[in-house]
């Protein structure tokens, strides 16, 4: 007897109207503000163990997800569960993050947030919170990858970033849009035509040096007619393509010694080959994946892989990429969320599923040392008035008020959080990457 399925089924990844509903999309594959409203806030899922090994990270991640302009927290509470706090920023894409500042690039923005330290806010205590500071406005940029403190051609940049509309690498200035870093040999002219894709920089020992780019060509939007192999990566220092045939690559990191990367045509995360300038696929993802975190635990290597369910336009990111395929082939239900893959094994080890209106995540960091941190983000006016952060100095300060200080103290409030279940092991919990299997 035949295992095909009749004609007539639908695949395991086609888009149901249930789908486009608490997805925030209309049955054409668009969405709008009104039906993603209607969708309601988004619901996240964590892996029976993903509360544990978060905490003992001793850190927490901050991932961003694009279409919806979300940035997220996920850290760990005082009593080791999931800590999860969810703001919007615009159409939050690259993340750079340390303890002093975090830097959020959008399409048309870029923002500077300082961490003014450890605080409460609401009762709740908070080791670090990050407030906007600064912002540059970098018109039609379609900012994907950022980097901070990094170096190139000898000169220190505090931010740069994959300017792909112009298809070049940027850094933005005090009085133009933007200031051009590097620019492909094979690019004539900057204009905002997205002509190659460049989408993804990293740096090499805190100097500028590898970009992914998914097609080598000087026209408008030229890239798109070779997404399932014209992909590679290219040394920045030396022009020297180092790996080539990739479908749509995204994230370079450079990690103990590699270049990593993820092949997101063909749902690959692997590393470069110098010596025969190849692909090494190590796992496969179970979406569209791109963004890519490395955590180490107990001496143990882990990549944390932002992953993206594929878009229900099938003239939008689908096309003519093997990616729905090759899910189809190997029975992957895609989701959206993040997986968290033990290096030494190569095996899925915990993960985060999020349904609802966000279906796609761009870039996902670690926060080393940061356990609970918090962000206002554009909301909150009283913590953007009062919360004072003042430079040392030889004078005396006491940049915040006392607690009877009218105008000081916020209303009592809940923090708005995205709905998260109980921490409890579901008895029998899903094998997200077979969507039919149980594990034992």
């Amino acid at each position: 007897m035949s295992n095909r399925a009749p004609m007539n089924t639908p695949a395991l990844n086609d888009w149901t109207d249930a789908d486009y509903k608490r997805s925030g999309f209309a049955t054409d594959g668009n969405s709008a503000p009104e039906l993603r409203q209607a969708a309601g806030k988004p619901l996240l899922t964590p892996s029976p163990g993903l509360a544990a090994w978060v905490h003992a990270t001793g850190g927490s991640l901050a991932f961003s997800t694009y279409q919806t302009g979300r940035l997220f927290f996920l850290g760990s509470h005082p009593d080791a569960s999931l800590y999860v706090q969810e703001r919007v920023v615009g159409t939050a894409m690259g993340l750079a993050i340390d303890r002093d500042k975090l830097w959020v690039g959008n399409r048309e923005q870029i923002w500077r947030f300082s961490n003014t330290g450890a605080d409460h806010i609401n009762g709740q205590a908070y080791d670090a919170i990050y407030m906007p500071r600064k912002g540059y406005l970098v018109g039609n940029s379609n900012t994907h990858d950022v980097l901070a403190d990094v170096t190139f051609q000898g000169k220190h940049h505090d931010f740069l970033y994959a300017n792909t509309q112009f298809s070049c690498v940027a850094a933005p200035d005090e009085h133009y849009t933007f200031a051009p870093v590097w620019v492909p040999e094979f690019i004539s002219v900057l204009a905002p035509e997205d002509r190659c894709h460049l989408n993804g920089i990293c740096a090499q020992d805190g100097e500028l040096a590898y970009a992914t780019i998914c097609g080598r060509f000087d026209t408008k939007l030229g890239w798109k007619g070779v997404k399932s192999h014209g992909g590679f990566v290219v040394d920045m220092r030396t022009n020297e393509v180092v790996c080539e045939g990739l479908s749509m690559p995204h994230s370079p990191r450079w990690h103990n010694g590699k270049l990593w990367l993820i092949n997101s045509g063909e749902a690959q995360l692997g590393y470069v080959d110098f010596a025969t300038k190849r692909f090494v696929p190590v796992v496969l993802c179970q979406g569209f994946a791109r963004g890519i975190a490395f955590v180490s635990v107990d001496q143990t290597d882990y990549a944390v892989v932002a992953l993206s369910r594929l878009r229900p336009d099938k003239n939008g990111l689908v096309g003519q990429i093997n990616l729905a395929q090759r899910l189809e082939d190997q029975g992957f239900y895609q989701r959206c969320g993040l997986l968290v893959f033990n290096l030494t094994t190569g095996k899925l080890a915990h993960w985060l599923t999020i349904e609802g209106q966000v279906t796609e995540l761009y870039d996902v960091v670690a926060v080393p040392g940061v356990r609970k941190p918090y962000t206002p983000g554009f909301r909150e006016p009283e913590q953007h008035r009062w919360r004072m952060h003042l430079p040392p100095g030889p004078w005396q300060t006491e940049p915040t008020p006392p607690p009877d200080f009218e105008g000081w103290q916020p209303p009592q409030r809940q923090t708005q959080r995205p709905a998260l279940p109980p921490m409890q092991p579901a008895p029998q919990p899903i094998d997200l990457l077979h969507a039919n299997r149980r594990l034992p």
